[in-house]
């Protein structure tokens, strides 16, 4: 609300309906015009008829080059254009000269001490945001280094959180403040630790964590997926697999001869004592975290760690207590296919990914692999290679491994005919050689040890290392934070709008006589069934299009299958053809490793373009779901986003359908699929076809249920989500209804008490006013 509507509201007690032509005044801008402003808006309704008259008035009106006003609307808008030039020429200046007007109108009793004390809190120094000449304004001059971090972003919303509440009486305002903070304090920063074997994730991790937490010197390698959390207290619980999640071990271990060696070390050890942990239902248990390593060690006795799916840790440390989350994954050599999946399964939701390779390994093909299926097809924008044990070469061999690296990611994407997608890639990853182990010592106690080995702290890695997460996470570019701080700042900037209107109303009404009050909730109340019925009417509406778009969503799981079941067919075909090709120029069968590549790149390639499909049609449902209502609110008066703007159901799913859905492990397809064409005979091409058909089919029964599960999950709560947009407006309209209601009736109520104190209310209403205003001119500053 601009200064000039407070003035009218408050000091006159008016309310312009109609629509002003404002214009600053053409004149000279002096002392002297200042002083003339000062007179001629001190003119109320109540006296406005002796101004008028007087030929000093008239005389005043003609240095300012207007036309002297002749009725009380006139007036009003001469002053309105007179409050528009001074907001255009505030200078502290100014200002002062403004006030020692009204100083001097109220010695001279022109106007009383109340009339006095609005007009000075409407020029306050503060609230028009004067500021000392030359001096840079928020928005000037901004760079990228200037660029605020997301915690000092989030400290500053909360802050402003924390002050938007004290003048807010409205529960249910207070409620959706007190939403935005929940929203913006329980945001979690995923870490996704990944590598082979012996790779040093744990000792790594350890050493950021400050406490030997995961594994030890004696147990080096963790067997199972474990999350670990900010909690008060050390806690440990470990969930086991689930029956329907054990049925599929046995089933790869048909065909998979580390799988069959697991199962069996399995069957073996536990026996008729199996079902007690795998159930229907995933069972857990919570254990003393001390006793960690007897749950996740594959070195352990007793291989608990074969039963066991994933750990979850809550600890208080520090680093983690800003909503940090470590996903620290097993092995990706591990032979237990099913891990890799639930690893890809929470890789795809994490923030960022460290990848970790053994410095004496160098990049091992399953790096490469997943390397590249991380940022391809796993949506990893940000990827960190951390190469370990750099305390055992020389800085020109790490640099060769680094160097080694590239060329085999390189090497790899040209066998996928993908050599195009290098430079993105590379540009995705970034390389930090550490000495976990030196790392660990300095971390845990022991740095005299590390000292007396030529490492210092920094010599380590490990600060660079946490420098490059916390610049990741957030820094001045985190995608995830300035997403957050976004949508807190879009949320807050619309209730402080849903409260400003409230205020706007209790001002209207304080300008209104009794009658006129009374006059007015009649006519609310004969416009109260109207609303009731186009509220009603508009929810039916909404209710009707969200049983459309749920109903959508059930078709679009044919239109899944339909394609899935064409996506086997292309796979087949690729295979057969190459079989065919291979042999007619080389008469050999071509290498199971290219086989591998056809049938992971097909299956991969494949479903992206099933999904992205099927993402377009729920999109284009959306789109035309969004502008019926549109247009519907539109006859209403209301808008679903920003005014002057289409709808764009782009914008409600921006980043949805990219990521999680290709984490399935095919390695018993390939495995079945490359079988069968190194039995294959050139004659015999069509039985080929027929036995890869059938492969096909037998393995795709679990991809397909999987994409369509992840598919209908995925939609349903972006139905729910989109929904509440498109109903937010009509929520809104009938929260303000009901509040203008509330404040009518109380303003009958108390009306004589109300009179009495009118002024002191109304210069209380504009200072929240104008607290408001402020809040929003700092939230609109945060960058």
């Amino acid at each position: 609300m601009s200064l000039a509507n407070d003035y009218f509201l408050l000091y006159h007690g008016i309310t312009f309906e109609q629509n002003l032509d404002v214009e600053p005044i053409d004149a000279i801008i002096n002392d002297e015009t200042f002083t003339i402003f000062a007179l001629i808006i001190s003119a109320t309704r109540k006296n406005f008829d002796k101004y008028l008259p007087l030929t000093s008035f008239k005389t005043l009106c003609q240095q300012l080059k207007v036309k002297s006003p002749s009725n009380l609307n006139e007036l009003n808008h001469l002053q309105h254009n007179i409050i528009e030039t001074i907001l255009q020429n505030k200078t502290k200046q100014n200002i002062s000269i403004i006030h020692s007007s009204f100083e001097y109108l109220k010695t001279e009793n022109i106007i009383n001490n109340e009339n006095f004390n609005k007009l000075i809190s409407l020029f306050d120094y503060k609230e028009l945001d004067i500021i000392e000449e030359n001096t840079i304004t928020l928005h000037e001059e901004i760079d990228e280094e200037n660029k605020s971090s997301f915690k000092d972003l989030k400290a500053t919303l909360e802050d402003i959180i924390e002050d938007l509440k004290a003048d807010i009486s409205n529960q249910e305002i207070l409620n959706e403040i007190e939403s935005c903070k929940n929203y913006l304090n329980n945001q979690k920063f995923s870490i996704g630790i990944t590598g082979v074997m012996n790779a040093g994730k744990s000792t790594m991790l350890n050493a950021l964590m400050g406490k030997e937490i995961l594994g030890s010197a004696v147990v080096p390698e963790t067997a199972n997926l474990t999350i670990v959390k900010h909690n008060t207290t050390d806690t440990a619980k470990v969930y086991y697999w689930n029956t329907q999640e054990w049925d599929r071990i046995k089933k790869s271990a048909e065909q998979l001869e580390s799988m069959k060696e697991f199962v069996n070390e399995t069957n073996k050890i536990f026996g008729e004592n199996l079902k007690n942990y795998i159930r229907p239902t995933s069972r857990f248990d919570e254990i003393d975290i001390k006793d960690l390593s007897s749950y996740t060690s594959a070195e352990a006795s007793g291989k608990k760690c074969n039963l066991v799916k994933y750990v979850e840790l809550g600890s208080k440390l520090d680093f983690l207590s800003d909503g940090i989350e470590i996903v620290d994954t097993p092995g990706l050599d591990d032979p237990v296919i099913q891990r890799e999946e639930i690893t890809k399964e929470y890789i795809s939701a994490c923030d960022m990914m460290l990848h970790l390779m053994n410095v004496s390994q160098s990049a091992t093909l399953k790096d490469v692999e997943f390397i590249i299926d991380a940022v391809l097809y796993q949506n990893i924008s940000k990827l960190l290679i951390v190469i370990t044990r750099a305390d055992t070469v020389t800085k020109e061999q790490l640099d060769e491994v680094i160097k080694y690296t590239k060329n085999s990611i390189e090497k790899q994407l040209r066998a996928q005919n993908k050599d195009s997608q290098l430079d993105y890639i590379l540009k995705t990853i970034k390389f930090i050689p550490i000495s976990g182990r030196m790392a660990l010592l300095h971390r845990t106690g022991r740095a005299k040890e590390a000292l007396d080995a030529g490492f210092t702290l920094e010599d380590t890695g490990i600060l660079e290392i946490e420098k490059y997460l916390t610049e990741t996470l957030f820094g001045s570019n985190s995608q995830k934070g300035e997403l957050v701080i976004q949508s807190s700042k879009t949320q807050l900037q619309r209730i402080i709008e849903k409260q400003n209107s409230f205020y706007n109303y209790e001002l209207k009404l304080l300008s209104k006589s009794k009658d006129e009050l009374e006059k007015e909730l009649e006519e609310f109340n004969k416009k109260k069934a109207v609303n009731t019925r186009i509220f009603q009417a508009m929810s039916e509406d909404i209710t009707y299009y969200k049983n459309d778009a749920k109903s959508y969503i059930d078709s679009l799981e044919t239109f899944l299958q339909s394609e899935l079941i064409d996506l086997q067919t292309v796979i087949k075909q690729r295979v057969v053809s190459d079989v065919r090709y291979s042999f007619e120029k080389t008469k050999k069968r071509p290498e199971n490793s290219r086989i591998k590549v056809i049938v992971e790149t097909a299956i991969k390639d494949g479903i992206i373009d099933v999904i992205r499909d099927y993402r377009y049609k729920f999109i284009k449902k959306s789109q035309t779901i969004g502008e019926q209502c549109e247009q519907k609110y539109h006859d209403m008066g209301f808008t679903i986003g920003h005014k002057n703007e289409n709808f764009d159901a782009r914008g409600f799913f921006q980043d949805d359908f990219k990521s999680g859905f290709l984490t399935s492990n095919n390695e018993v397809l390939v495995s079945l699929i490359t079988e069968a064409v190194s039995k294959s005979k050139e004659s015999k091409i069509n039985e080929l076809d027929r036995e890869i058909e059938e492969a096909i089919k037998n393995q795709f029964t679990s991809i397909e249920e999987d994409i369509k599960t992840k598919a209908k999950k995925v939609s349903t709560l972006l139905i729910e989500s989109f929904f509440t947009t498109l109903n937010a407006p009509l929520k809104t309209f009938e929260q303000k209804l009901k509040s203008d209601e509330e404040t009518l009736q109380n303003q009958i109520n108390s009306f004589e008490e109300t009179d009495k104190n009118r002024a002191q209310i109304s210069i209380d209403i504009h200072k929240n006013i104008k607290k408001l205003e402020n809040i929003t001119t700092n939230i609109k500053g945060l960058y």
